[in-house]
């Protein structure tokens, strides 16, 4: 348990600034601190000062938990919108040098106190804690928060454009070797490698979303055009993190593209999706929304290094009663 000490009644919370990069690091170099998180460990200083300059600074609300202003940690406050911005998650971590000094406790009490009069809509602040991070859940109960049984409502399921601040986010899932053995991409081995391929591909494409839950992103779904005699049709591709497989969404964010692709492309006319035959998974996806499978495409391509077979599905724009209730 944590106990009091000289070290919690010196805590405060301030916005990262740029000289906090070597105190950064040795949280952030730590993977100790960092098993539990869902970024990877920091390994250069070069790394951590992007970070903070592209993520920590612009962030919405993330503060630096400090002792006497030396940075020791991170709290971080993650506000829903549209109807779901009566909830935010929160998340935290602190030098290891400082564990069972009841540093987290104090800090996440003093974002407690900030955080509603910073966004007063929020009623409800949630957590979501590895089972087998003791520490943590007792952190939080110590707050004040109550365990609960979580089920996912598909109507808190949104897509929307990429922002910067979901690099954390996206390489849970874009890191996961399971999660990208199907994706033509490379599997993400670092947060700087994610940034840029979230501000030099996923936000300037023409229709790449962020699958959302409660505004966290947990996925992708993209939706790539053809051009000139190839204008009225586009491919589509999706991916959602391993720990919400199973649950729907990615049928859900199919159908909310299907919806969206028609009023944002006029043209196209036909969608169609290109599977390994051995991804039942998708396949049972693109099935249940409404897309028909049409033939196998035998040797068709490289994948991660392999030759694969592909099932072709297609769904017709002209025809939206064949979009199927999940």
């Amino acid at each position: 348990m944590e106990n009091e000490s000289s070290s919690s009644s010196a805590v405060t919370l301030r916005p990262f600034k740029l000289s906090d990069v070597d105190d950064f690091m040795i949280w952030a170099g730590d993977d100790q601190v960092m098993r539990h998180l869902r970024w990877n460990i920091f390994t250069s200083k070069e790394e951590a000062l992007t970070y903070i300059k592209d993520v920590c600074i612009p962030h919405p609300w993330r503060r630096s938990i400090c002792i006497r202003d030396r940075s020791i940690g991170f709290v971080s406050i993650f506000p829903g919108s549209g109807n779901d911005r009566c909830r935010a998650d929160v998340g935290y971590a602190v030098a290891q040098d400082f564990w069972g000094q009841g540093v987290a406790t104090k800090a996440v009490k003093i974002a407690l106190g900030e955080v509603f009069k910073d966004f007063p809509e929020v009623v409800r602040l949630q957590a979501y804690v590895d089972v087998e991070n003791k520490a943590s859940q007792r952190v939080l109960e110590k707050v004040g928060f109550l365990q609960e049984e979580m089920e996912i409502d598909s109507s808190t399921i949104i897509l929307r454009p990429f922002k910067l601040s979901d690099v954390d986010n996206f390489m849970i899932w874009a890191s996961d070797d399971q999660v990208m053995r199907p994706v033509k991409w490379n599997t993400f081995t670092s947060e700087e490698e994610a940034l840029i391929y979230i501000k030099d591909v996923c936000i300037p494409h023409p229709w790449c979303r962020s699958i959302c839950i409660l505004d966290r992103s947990i996925g992708i779904i993209l939706i790539y055009t053809g051009s000139g005699d190839d204008r009225c049709r586009a491919d589509i591709g999706y991916a959602v993190a391993l720990e919400f497989w199973g649950q729907g969404i990615a049928t859900k964010a199919v159908k909310i593209a299907l919806s969206e692709v028609s009023k944002d492309f006029p043209e196209v006319v036909r969608l169609q999706a290109y599977v390994d035959v051995q991804n039942k998974a998708s396949q049972r996806v693109l099935e249940k929304v409404g897309f028909l499978q049409e033939g196998l495409l035998r040797n068709y391509c490289y994948l991660k290094g392999q030759i694969k077979d592909l099932y072709i599905y297609s769904f017709l724009l002209t025809d939206s009663s064949n979009i199927q209730e999940c």
